[in-house]
């Protein structure tokens, strides 16, 4: 409510001005959830204030950024009691009215105050930059003239690179041309992604549309293309910019001199003057969900966006995210597919291995072999390895069985105590158990490190073997042994694949969390594509080492049908209320400083924290609506977590949201994320 909390401030004169005042309501840029409210300050006489405009004002004794949301002439608070504002951060308008409407819709959605939106979306300011664009003629916004592009592709070129993808295509290419919708585009395993979206990209900007595009990872060839594409008309921010650089940038953008914004997910709400398509690539990548408050994932940022401004929300990727099946099923996305017979004959050659009645080794014979045929053929033979946290995921020491929690059938992980316990649902054992197929109670993790696999292998293959973990790195030139972990994984391989060896599915697909499954099969579908991209071996083959070959998983990789897996996953979940089913919400409760505050708690402050903890369970279970699913507290270090599932995503969080202003004023540090990833 505008003015709540106002606090005392000197207002200039003798007695009460004979003008009424005029007031700005501000978002005050501040962390705890209980300040989540306009604030009403005076704006001095002589200066100008307009909705948009960044400014910097005092509260709580702290000099802070805030954003004018609106100028009016009237307030509740006592015209003694406002504060003037301090000063104008920049006299260009940061925030239009369109996109302050986008960014109260992200704070709605992901339960975050609107004062971490703003922080996201805006850059720190640098008056240099200002001043150095002023003097180019291009700043402030509206002093330049928009720059056009190259002409569209040809009709008839897009008519043959789209003609796989037949009715969905041509409905895709029509809304890029000026349209609107929301799509999600499977590519072909030997599809030229950047081929394609660097059409769609010159498609929108031949409109007089201008183009979003977010990447997961800084290194994509798919970015490199579009970025080259577009020329002197696109600002790339992947890799984490300078300051500086950053605010250049984003005033181009601003100013409408940028028509094309590529980068990474901090880019989700840049400014475009007309936003015409809103691309994100490889959609379900962990990578795209903001670690920080507000916690978005840019899929939804994107696609609301896009909405909004009349424009055409584009996903890709080929295994969907939980949530974008969701939006798929019910229609509010529209699949961009080829023809089921086309994909059949473009998908690569897997062969599952399961190594039944032989000892179980980290690569079976037949990957071996298939990797010395690759570094033969003078190509890359390519052995993935767990992602994360390898180990955590156990079997029976006597028979392999695997240890599934009997509450949601996930991986069982060690705890401190010596016992076993579930990481996606909380339920634990202090002791471990007894296996149910040998009755042993020796356990031992299903997984392999990629440094061993390395070592191992450098003593079996005739050829270099390098261990990549993380983005920006390469291997040696073919031919050679590439033993890589997610972080390697990009949207093309470094040269021609002639094997694949998933020698390591079962330490993915059995580890304890929610979203092994899908997880497991958009890492592995990733990287078996390489075998049919250009330069590879005819004879090049994906060799997908399981125990588990009736997995939903694993035959949808051998077919090549996601909508296989989560048409079979979609029913186990529903048994268990599990997105895409039901909506997933994670809440942490922690220790914080009182009141949101930086200074330490007093003890009795610090008591009564600790008290709110003791009782957040209950006071949890109360404030929910009938028909959520608790789960928890599951210990998560110092801080204990909560799983809900609800059916009705906006009624949750607005049962919760008068319980998490109280934990606020507390201290208690409470960080609620809306779709975690790996919940499905």
């Amino acid at each position: 409510m505008p003015g709540d909390g106002q606090a005392a401030g000197g207002h200039s004169g003798d007695g009460p001005s004979p003008h009424p005042p005029r007031v700005a309501r501000i978002v005050v840029e501040v962390e705890p959830l209980h300040l989540d409210r306009l604030f009403d300050y005076l704006v001095p006489e002589g200066v100008e204030v307009v909705a948009g405009q960044r400014v910097q004002v005092t509260f709580s004794g702290r000099s802070v950024r805030a954003l004018v949301v609106e100028v009016v002439d009237h307030t509740d608070v006592p015209e003694e009691r406002l504060r003037p504002i301090r000063r104008q951060l920049g006299a260009h308008v940061w925030v239009r009215p369109e996109e302050l409407a986008a960014l109260r819709w992200a704070a709605d959605r992901f339960g975050a105050p609107l004062a971490d939106v703003v922080r996201h979306a805006l850059p720190g300011r640098t008056v240099d930059v200002e001043r150095r664009a002023e003097a180019a003629g291009w700043f402030p916004p509206g002093t330049a003239r928009r720059p056009s592009s190259d002409p569209a592709p040809p009709p008839e070129a897009l008519e043959s690179a789209w003609a796989p993808y037949q009715a969905s295509g041509q409905e895709l290419r029509a809304a890029v041309a000026g349209g609107t919708g929301s799509f999600m585009w499977r590519p072909l395993p030997d599809e030229d992604v950047a081929a394609r979206l660097t059409e769609l990209v010159q498609l929108t900007l031949a409109g007089d549309r201008d183009a979003l595009v977010i990447v997961p990872d800084p290194d994509s060839p798919v970015a490199d293309a579009v970025a080259a594409a577009a020329g002197d008309l696109v600002v790339d921010v992947r890799g984490g910019p300078s300051p500086r650089s950053v605010y250049r940038r984003w005033l181009e953008a601003r100013c409408g001199r940028a028509r094309v914004v590529l980068g990474e997910r901090g880019v989700a709400f840049w400014p475009l003057q007309r936003l015409g398509l809103a691309v994100v690539l490889d959609e379900a990548n962990p990578a795209l969900k903001e670690r920080r408050s507000p916690r978005h994932h840019v899929r939804e940022v994107a696609l609301e966006r896009a909405r909004r401004a009349g424009g055409v929300g584009l996903l890709v990727g080929t295994v969907p995210s939980a949530p974008a099946w969701r939006l798929l099923r019910e229609r509010r996305v529209t699949p961009v597919v080829a023809g089921r017979e086309i994909e059949r004959r473009a998908r690569p050659r897997v062969r599952v291995v399961t190594g039944e009645g032989r000892v179980r080794t980290r690569v079976s014979p037949e990957g071996v072999a298939a990797l010395r045929r690759a570094v033969a053929a003078g190509t890359y033979g390519v052995v993935l390895a767990s992602r994360r946290g390898e180990g955590r995921a156990l079997i029976c020491g006597g028979c392999g069985e695997r240890l599934a929690c009997p509450t949601c059938a996930s991986s069982l992980a060690s705890s401190e105590a010596g016992g076993v316990h579930c990481e996606g649902c909380g339920w634990m054992q202090p002791r471990v158990p007894p296996c149910p197929a040998c009755r042993a109670r020796e356990i031992v993790p299903l997984a392999a490190g990629a440094a061993r696999l390395g070592r191992e292998l450098g003593r079996t293959v005739n050829a270099p073997v390098a261990v990549l973990e993380g983005y920006g790195r390469t291997p040696p030139p073919p031919p050679a042994v590439v033993v890589a972990t997610r972080g390697s994984v990009l949207d093309e391989p470094w040269g021609p694949v002639g094997a694949v060896v998933l020698g390591d599915l079962d330490g993915s697909l059995l580890r304890p969390s929610l979203d092994a499954g899908e997880d497991t099969l958009r890492l592995a579908m990733a990287v078996a594509k390489w075998t049919v991209r250009t330069g590879a071996p005819a004879d090049a083959e994906v060799v997908a080492e399981t125990r588990e070959p009736e997995h939903a998983a694993i035959r949808a990789l051998a077919a090549w049908d996601p909508g296989g897996f989560w048409r079979a996953e979609v029913e186990l979940r529903s048994a268990l209320r599990f997105p895409p089913a039901a909506h997933a919400l994670r809440l942490e409760l922690g220790e914080g400083a009182p009141g949101g505050g930086r200074g330490g708690a007093s003890a009795s402050r610090r008591a009564a924290i600790t008290d709110a903890l003791g009782q957040a369970p209950g006071q949890l279970a109360a404030a929910l609506p009938a028909g959520d699913d608790l789960l928890g507290p599951v210990p998560h270090g110092p801080r204990q977590a909560f799983l809900i599932k609800s059916d009705d995503r906006a009624g949750t969080l607005a049962a919760l949201r008068a319980l998490r202003e109280e934990w606020s004023r507390l201290g208690v540090d409470a960080r609620l994320d809306v779709d975690p990833v790996d919940a499905g």
